[in-house]
């Protein structure tokens, strides 16, 4: 594990999302993900879901009405901004099978076999420790009970995937996407946790940046790193860091074309059943 001050990590993660909370509900981009996510493998009338880092709960308020007034529905998160948000939502709705709460998704305590289906949003890579949460999702699941969830493979967000190469020259560890970085990592992850008839859908998607957009996306300091604490340039030397910024430069500077520069967000949709 990555992550040397578990508080510290999960405070960066809190302080971040509770500050996006008040827009995080207007992005398309992120309910789209959400909503397709359940689709692809839905809950059935009746059922019981968790829905794991709910944020404003897009998810959980589309599963609320596939599992319908005999099926409940609980959306959890570590942000109290992303929660408070969803609960206004349902105050004016007419979802009174749902609940949310602040929760850890790493220390989450269910009873054992609770939920039809298990779903994680656009969060499973801020999972400090992804092969122990993966087994406590899946004790909470019913017997042939589904997980599922988003992972973007390496070469996803071009910022990111430029900078972990630039810094990896330098001896410099920069995560990014790399721990669920493949089909092949996901699937091993969730076969070595216990699950079984493993199936990931791979979507093609992506869009130009400017070239100064992508120059912009140089990391500092004062980025929250995913999957790690502290930062891992944190102890670096300046002139390195200003060597590999460089670098990264000329990196932007190589793959700029006509219409700018491509970001690839490719998205794997993971699922693994009990």
């Amino acid at each position: 594990m990555n992550v040397s001050d578990y508080q510290a990590y999960h405070k960066i993660i809190t302080s971040s999302y509770d500050e996006r909370s008040k827009s995080y509900g207007q992005s398309n981009w992120h309910r789209s993900l959400a909503v397709q996510l359940v689709d692809y493998h839905p809950p059935q009338e009746g059922d019981s879901v968790l829905d794991i880092a709910t944020g404003t709960g897009s998810a959980a308020y589309h599963c609320s009405g596939l599992v319908g007034r005999s099926g409940r529905v609980f959306g959890i998160d570590l942000s109290q901004g992303m929660i408070s948000e969803a609960e206004k939502l349902k105050e004016v709705s007419l979802h009174d099978n749902l609940t949310f709460k602040v929760m850890d998704s790493e220390a989450l305590d269910f009873p054992e076999n609770s939920f039809d289906r298990i779903y994680c949003a656009s969060a499973f890579f801020w999972i400090a420790d992804k092969p122990r949460a993966l087994a406590n999702w899946r004790r909470m699941l019913k017997p042939g009970g589904l997980l599922g969830f988003h992972a973007w493979p390496e070469t996803s967000f071009v910022c990111g995937c430029i900078a972990r190469r630039v810094l990896k020259n330098h001896g410099i560890e920069y995560l990014a996407n790399s721990p669920t970085g493949s089909m092949a990592i996901c699937e091993a992850l969730l076969r070595d946790s216990g699950y079984s008839e493993v199936e990931i859908k791979e979507v093609k998607d992506g869009h130009f940046m400017s070239l100064e957009e992508a120059k912009d996306g140089w990391i500092s300091e004062e980025d929250y790193p995913i999957g790690q604490y502290p930062h891992p340039i944190t102890a670096v030397p300046q002139e390195i860091l200003e060597k590999a910024k460089l670098e990264y430069f000329a990196e932007m500077d190589k793959l700029a074309v006509e219409e700018g520069v491509w970001n690839d967000i490719t998205t794997y949709y993971v699922y693994g059943v009990k």
